[in-house]
């Protein structure tokens, strides 16, 4: 694991774009970072509200941070500098 990547715990349901966004820290750099609810379905098709979204956001959390430093080790960002996933 990168130690110079971290992972504050905040976390927020954005309803409009349908995505869980979430920070990253790579060496004192902000980055924003979003987890689609169709990728979360893909681990659980049955979750629609927001509690259990956050939850199963929660419960994957180490893929989560696994998947996006390697993103970020690939400088896999968008046009607008966000990982989206």
């Amino acid at each position: 694991m990168n130690q110079s990547i971290q992972f504050p715990d905040q976390q927020e349901w954005n309803s409009e774009n349908q995505v869980v966004e979430f920070p990253a820290l790579n060496a004192g750099q902000l980055i924003p970072c979003q987890a689609s609810l169709a990728w979360l379905q893909q681990h659980d098709p049955k979750v629609q509200n927001q509690a259990d979204i956050l939850a199963l956001f929660e419960l994957l959390r180490f893929d989560i941070e696994e998947q996006v430093e390697a993103m970020i080790q690939d400088e896999e960002f968008d046009q607008d500098g966000v990982i989206r996933f």
